[in-house]
C-alpha cells in the first residue's frame, strides 16, 4: 500500500515533467548511459525495483552523471528513503545548478530546509530554483512566499523571544494524546481533548484545586458518544460549550459544530448549531466571546478566501445565530488558517495560519479588533512560532500563561502530544490589552436568596454594550472579564428588584488581577434605596460628564417599568471646602439628574432632589479614595 501511495504521487511528477526525461544530458560514459537508458524503461513501466538496479549501476561507470543521481532520488522517494532522496537530489543540482528539469529537485530541497529552520540554504537554493520557473505560474508565486519566509525567519531568530515552556503535570497529560486546551475566564477550569486508548476521541474537563489540576473526567455522558468529539471551547464562565462532531445523523456535513449548556452541574443534550452555522463542507475549532455570543470557527466551505477560513455567528436577542460571515480578508489568507481563540479582552484574536509572513508552515498570529475592523496580523515571533506547525494558542485573562499542546515523542507509530504551558514574555504582554476577571453571585439583599440576573458591561465612554450574560439561576453566581484600558459600567438587572451598577476605571490599569464580588438586589418597594455608581459631572459644577449617559438611560428604563415608582435623588459631597457650599452643589447635582429625568418623560411629581452635602458619608474623608467614594448621588424610594 505503501509504494503504491507514492506510485500515484508521482504520476503527477511525471505529467508535469513530461520532456524532462527528454532534456537530459547523456553520460559522458557510454556504459553509464546505457544502465540508465534501462533504468528510464522500466521506470516507465512503473517497474521500480529494476528501475533502481539499472541507475545504480549507471552511477558506477559515472558517479558525475546528475540525471542518474536525480533519477536515484526519485527511486528512493518511491521506497520511502527520505534521507537518501535529499542527498541524491542535492548531487544533482550541485553537478547541474541551471538544469530547468531539475527544479523539482530544488523544490523538494527547499521544503526540507524551511521544515527544519535551514532559512539560509533555502535562500540559496530559491535564488538558483526561481529563475527556473515560468513568470506569472503559481510555482514562481510559491517560490516568492518562500523566499519572503526565509527573510522573515531569519530575522525571527536574531531576536528570540524568551519563554520557557513547563509540561503540565502526568495528572492532566494522562493520555498518550492531549490537545486544544481550553480555559475559563478566571483559570479555574480547562477543557481539553484526548485520545482514549480504544481510538476513541472525548471531551475531558478539570479543575484547579489548592494549587494542583485534578484528575480529569469526562465532561458529559451527554456530550461524549462511542464517536469523536473535539476540540471544544468553553464561554469565559464555563456554562456554555462548543465542541465539534463529525458524521452524526443530525449533522449537515462531515464536521459539525454542536453547542450544549450547563445548568447547575449538569450539561444539557448537545444541539447541533443549525444551518446559519454549519454547511455540507467541514466545519470545526470553535472559539467563543467572554459572553458567549459570538463564535468564530474555521470551515472550508464556499465563499473561503483560501482553504480553510476562519467565520463568525452572532447569536441574536431571540436566540437565533445570524448567518456566518467570513471574517474577512485581513484576517483570512490565501491559504488555509486554523484555531481561532479570542481573549477575554473581547478584541484579540489568536489564531494560526499558513498564508501570512512566518517561518514556515503553520505559525501564530494575533490581531485586534477596532472601530474600523481588524488591525493586520501580527506574528507572535520566535521561539513560539518556529519553522515546524503551530496550531494553536490560548492565553489567560491576565496575559500571563500560554497553553498548548506539542508533540513531544514517538510510541512505535504512535505520537505523543502533552500539555504545556508557558509565561509570557513581557515584550509580548505588552502588545494586547490583559482583562480582570470579576466574579460572585448575585442575591436578594433581604432574603439572601439567589437571583438569575441579566448583566451588561458597557463602556461608559463609546456607551457600547460590550457583553451580556446572565447569573446561574440556582446559584446565582456570574464571572466576567473587565480589560484594561476602559471605564466599565456592570448593570444588574432582575425582575422584581432596582438595577444595580458598579463601575470600574480601568483605563489607566496596566496589570490585571481576579476579583470575588457578590451583588445584592434590592426588591422594589419602600426600603429600597442604593447609589448611582455612573454619574459623573464636571469638577466643582453640577453639569452632567457624556459618560453619564448610560446610567441615566438605565434609571429612565427602570422608571418607565415601573410607572408607579417614586424616588427620591439625593446628592452628596466630600468635606473638601466650605460645608455650606458643599450643600448648594449637592443641590444642583441632584437636580440635574431630576432634570434628565423629566426631559426623557418621566413626571415631575414621581422624582423629587434633594442635597446633602458631607453631613451623610459613608466612609470617612481620610483619603482621596474615600472622599471619591462619599461624592455620589443616591437613589431612595418614596
Amino acid at each position: 500500500m505503501r509504494i503504491n501511495y507514492f506510485i500515484l504521487v508521482f504520476l503527477y511528477t511525471l505529467s508535469v515533467n513530461a520532456q524532462v526525461t527528454n532534456s537530459f544530458l547523456p553520460a559522458t560514459n557510454k556504459k553509464a548511459q546505457e544502465a540508465f537508458d534501462k533504468s528510464s524503461k522500466f521506470f516507465a513501466e512503473k517497474n521500480f525495483e529494476q528501475a533502481n538496479r539499472w541507475v545504480e549501476e549507471s552511477l558506477k561507470f559515472d558517479s558525475t552523471f546528475a540525471e542518474a543521481h536525480f533519477r536515484r532520488a526519485q527511486l528512493a522517494e518511491i521506497f520511502t528513503q527520505y534521507d537518501g532522496a535529499l542527498v541524491s537530489y542535492r548531487k544533482a543540482v550541485t553537478l547541474r545548478p541551471d538544469a530547468p528539469q531539475f527544479a523539482v529537485a530544488y523544490q523538494k530541497l527547499i521544503e526540507h530546509h524551511l521544515r527544519a529552520g535551514e532559512y539560509a540554504q533555502a535562500k540559496a537554493d530559491l535564488e538558483k530554483y526561481i529563475p527556473l520557473l515560468r513568470p506569472n505560474s503559481m510555482a514562481l508565486r510559491r517560490a516568492q512566499r518562500q523566499l519572503a519566509t526565509c527573510d522573515f525567519g531569519e530575522k525571527a531568530i536574531q531576536k528570540p523571544l524568551i519563554i520557557n515552556p513547563e509540561e503540565l503535570s502526568d495528572t492532566i497529560n494522562a493520555s498518550i494524546l492531549q490537545y486544544f486546551p481550553s480555559l475559563t475566564a478566571d483559570g479555574q477550569t480547562m477543557l481539553f481533548t484526548a485520545l482514549k486508548p480504544e481510538n476513541d476521541e472525548d471531551l475531558f474537563i478539570s479543575t484547579f484545586e489548592q494549587g494542583h489540576w485534578q484528575i480529569p473526567v469526562p465532561v458529559s455522558d451527554k456530550i461524549n458518544t462511542p464517536d469523536n468529539e473535539g476540540t471544544g471551547v468553553l464561554s469565559a464562565d464555563g456554562r456554555t460549550l462548543v465542541f465539534t462532531a463529525c458524521n452524526r445523523r443530525d449533522g449537515y456535513g462531515s464536521c459539525d459544530l454542536y453547542i450544549s449548556h450547563r445548568q447547575g452541574n449538569e450539561w444539557e443534550k448537545p444541539q447541533n448549531l443549525g444551518i446559519a452555522i454549519n454547511t455540507p463542507y467541514w466545519e470545526s475549532q470553535a472559539a467563543l466571546s467572554p459572553d458567549g455570543r459570538t463564535l468564530y470557527f474555521v470551515s472550508d466551505r464556499r465563499g473561503s478566501i483560501g482553504g480553510r477560513d476562519i467565520w463568525y455567528s452572532v447569536l441574536q436577542p431571540n436566540g437565533q445565530w445570524t448567518t456566518a460571515q467570513n471574517l474577512g480578508p485581513t484576517i483570512n489568507s490565501l491559504d488555509d488558517e486554523a484555531s481561532p481563540f479570542l481573549h477575554a479582552n473581547g478584541r484579540t484574536l489568536f489564531f494560526a495560519s499558513m498564508g501570512h509572513e512566518g517561518l514556515g508552515g503553520y505559525d501564530l498570529f494575533f490581531a485586534d479588533s477596532t472601530a474600523t475592523g481588524w488591525q493586520p496580523p501580527q506574528n507572535l515571533g520566535y521561539p513560539i512560532n518556529t519553522s515546524d506547525n503551530q496550531v494553536a494558542l490560548i492565553i489567560t485573562a491576565d496575559s500571563r500563561y500560554g497553553y498548548y499542546s506539542l508533540d513531544t515523542k514517538r510510541i512505535g507509530n504512535q505520537r505523543v502530544s502533552r500539555l504545556y504551558r508557558f509565561e509570557l514574555p513581557q515584550e509580548l504582554k505588552a502588545k494586547f490589552t490583559a482583562a480582570n476577571v470579576l466574579k460572585g453571585k448575585v442575591t436578594d439583599a433581604k432574603t439572601q436568596k439567589p437571583i438569575k440576573a441579566d448583566l451588561e458591561l458597557i463602556d461608559l465612554r463609546t456607551h457600547k454594550v460590550v457583553q451580556k450574560f446572565v447569573s446561574e439561576a440556582t446559584a446565582g453566581q456570574y464571572l466576567t472579564a473587565l480589560p484594561n484600558g476602559a471605564e466599565w459600567g456592570l448593570y444588574v438587572t432582575a425582575e422584581g428588584y432596582f438595577y444595580k451598577s458598579l463601575s470600574f476605571d480601568y483605563s489607566q490599569r496596566q496589570q490585571a488581577e481576579g476579583y470575588q464580588l457578590d451583588i445584592q438586589l434590592d426588591p422594589l418597594n419602600r426600603e429600597g434605596f442604593g447609589i448611582l455608581n455612573n454619574i459623573y459631572f464636571e469638577t466643582g459644577k453640577a453639569d452632567l460628564q457624556d459618560k453619564s449617559r448610560t446610567e441615566l438611560e438605565k434609571l429612565v428604563q427602570q422608571l418607565k417599568q415601573q410607572a408607579t415608582l417614586r424616588i427620591e435623588i439625593a446628592g452628596h459631597t466630600d468635606d473638601i471646602g466650605d460645608a455650606k457650599q458643599n450643600q448648594v452643589l449637592s443641590q444642583k447635582r441632584a437636580q440635574s439628574v431630576v432634570d434628565y429625568l423629566i426631559k426623557a418623560g418621566i413626571a415631575a411629581t414621581r422624582i423629587k432632589a434633594v442635597g446633602l452635602g458631607e453631613s451623610k458619608p459613608i466612609v470617612p474623608n481620610t483619603s482621596d479614595q474615600n472622599r471619591q467614594l462619599n461624592r455620589r448621588i443616591e437613589w431612595r424610594i418614596w
